[in-house]
């Protein structure tokens, strides 16, 4: 039996579903409850515990509410040294069908270019490597599944289907954090290439030259004489690239300048944008303007050592 409170938190989820667009089925998990039990929850048929569902349910709106205070990532700038070589590189492994490698240290966009680019951008396909994918079948496998095909079979019917379904469609595979590909990972994402022609991204910190470069030198002749493209980046930002990223928010002058030197340090941007809305967040709970102070106290909750620059 639901009490008169307990049916306003009902109503309130109903009206989460409605904005958001959540499914039931994803809101269930979420709630970590069952379809049934939930879609009975929101029917008020449910027979069983109903106080513990609506418990999960109010712990999971207030979390929500929570983040939607949160501040936000600054919208992608597009005017960014790095994202417009990022983009000008991408467009041209895509119309050549060339293989590019693409690398910079942590923090640089990388990541953020290479996601914006997939995303609007048809026949774009990106996957991201780690621990767990470093292996020649296991980044198969994972690249079959993002392109709908059924990954079973042995590693070679694996690269089969990825070739049949690839073949002839100008398509172009980003593979990010692509130092975490071994040697013969390398090779088998890059015969794609050679059999098929389908353009090809290999994104990473630097440590994917080591990749490359501690090879015997025949078998690096082999992967490097196919590369056609190179895009080597950094963290050297200037003040005009710093303002475009918070263009239309609330920031000085000189926090401005302060987050340049952030982000021209270890993390780079990636680091500079978790510092500055760790930053806006101390100072809305105060009802205050962000400042250095802010900023500071930011990098000291961050535990971030050697990062106070000050005024």
């Amino acid at each position: 039996m639901l009490f008169n409170d307990d049916l306003k938190t009902v109503e309130m989820l109903k009206t989460h579903i409605a904005e958001t667009g959540i499914t039931q089925k994803q809101l269930a998990r979420e709630l970590n409850i069952s379809d049934t039990v939930l879609s009975l929850f929101l029917a008020n048929s449910y027979t069983g515990d109903n106080q513990k569902v609506i418990e999960k349910v109010k712990q999971y709106l207030h979390i929500g509410a929570v983040r939607k205070a949160l501040t936000p990532n600054p919208n992608y700038c597009e005017t960014l040294l790095n994202t417009q070589q990022i983009t000008d590189c991408l467009q041209m492994a895509h119309a050549s069908n060339e293989i590019l490698l693409l690398y910079g240290p942590a923090g640089c966009g990388k990541t953020t270019a290479l996601k914006h680019y997939a995303e609007h951008n048809n026949g774009v396909i990106y996957i991201e490597a780690d621990a767990t994918t470093g292996t020649p079948r296991a980044i198969l496998l994972t690249l079959l599944e993002s392109i709908g095909g059924q990954p079973i079979g042995s590693t070679a019917q694996v690269m089969k289907s990825i070739l049949n379904i690839l073949r002839g469609t100008n398509r172009l595979i980003i593979i990010d954090e692509a130092q975490h590909l071994t040697e013969r990972s390398f090779d088998t994402i890059r015969a794609i290439n050679d059999k098929i022609g389908i353009g090809l991204v290999y994104s990473g910190n630097p440590s994917i030259l080591k990749q490359m470069y501690g090879r015997r030198e025949q078998e690096f002749d082999q992967l490097y004489s196919r590369i056609g493209l190179h895009c080597e980046l950094t963290n050297k930002y200037s003040l005009d690239d710093i303002r475009n990223i918070f263009s239309g928010l609330d920031v000085s002058e000189e926090c401005i300048k302060y987050l340049k030197k952030v982000a021209q340090n270890k993390g780079g941007l990636r680091l500079m944008i978790k510092q500055y809305k760790n930053a806006a967040n101390i100072a809305a709970a105060f009802g205050q303007s962000l400042t250095v102070d802010h900023l500071e106290e930011a990098a000291r909750r961050m535990s971030i050592r050697g990062q106070h620059f000050g005024r």
